[in-house]
């Protein structure tokens, strides 16, 4: 950190903030008390999907064969009452070495387009780009422009998105990253919503136990050309939750 200048890399939550098609919107109202000598309070009551808006996937979100990250049973662990394991009060903090890597920016468009896939070749060419060499810990962002596409014609953002293919899980496995996250629903690409299937999903958390940070904002960065930051998140202490919204810092 050599300026302190800190960019929040969190979309507004709200009921018309990006959340995964057909969940319930986030819900909001306030209480108030007035009386009449002036003085009163108000609150606010909320209900809200743990995934939404900007946020962060636990490693209990999703499952194959049965089996969670490390092994554990799924049919055992997870239940109307929320997790016993992997859950994300686990993750008291996410706390490293941020890397914005600017796929729209290094193709030279504002976003790139539904269903474009970007590959691992494709993350190594834009570090090279940007000078920037990925280290083991480090938390990696890509921009891929799609959360421009959500201002100007929502219909379009949620029918799909560009993003990761799977040539990326071995390049995350080699390079060690701590966690993963986009400007877009899911960070994987999609032709449509809903996908036929997961599969970077599946991959990067039950096979990698890499935790993935969705709809993310992340133009001002990309912006203002900030490829290396200092990256913090806390998740909700959620107990036994699968997932968190949250406010993620770039503090460069």
């Amino acid at each position: 950190v050599m300026e302190g200048r800190v960019y929040s890399l969190s979309m507004p939550l709200e009921a018309d903030g990006p959340q995964w098609p057909g969940r319930h919107k986030t819900w909001q109202t306030t209480s108030i008390a007035n009386f009449e000598d002036g003085y009163g309070g108000a609150d606010d009551i909320l209900m809200l999907h743990s995934h939404s808006g900007t946020h962060m996937d636990s490693l209990c979100h999703l499952w194959v064969d049965h089996q969670l990250y490390n092994g554990f049973d799924a049919r055992e662990h997870v239940t109307s009452f929320g997790a016993t394991r992997n859950s994300i009060d686990n993750v008291p903090a996410i706390v490293g070495r941020g890397i914005l890597l600017d796929i729209a920016g290094w193709k030279g468009v504002r976003h790139l387009s539904l269903g474009e896939p970007i590959s691992a070749s494709d993350l190594d060419q834009c570090a090279a780009g940007q000078n920037v060499t990925i280290k083991p810990g480090d938390i990696v962002l890509v921009n891929t422009g799609w959360m421009n596409v959500f201002g100007q014609d929502r219909a379009l953002f949620d029918s799909g998105e560009p993003g990761l293919d799977m040539s990326t899980i071995k390049w995350l496995h080699k390079h060690d990253v701590s966690a993963i996250g986009a400007d877009n629903h899911g960070i994987e690409v999609m032709a449509s919503i809903p996908p036929e299937g997961l599969p970077f999903h599946f991959a990067a958390i039950r096979d990698l136990g890499l935790y993935l940070i969705e709809n993310l904002k992340l133009q001002s960065l990309a912006d203002d050309k900030r490829y290396e930051f200092l990256f913090v998140a806390a998740p909700l202490q959620l107990k036994n939750a699968v997932g968190s919204p949250l406010n993620p810092l770039a503090i460069v």
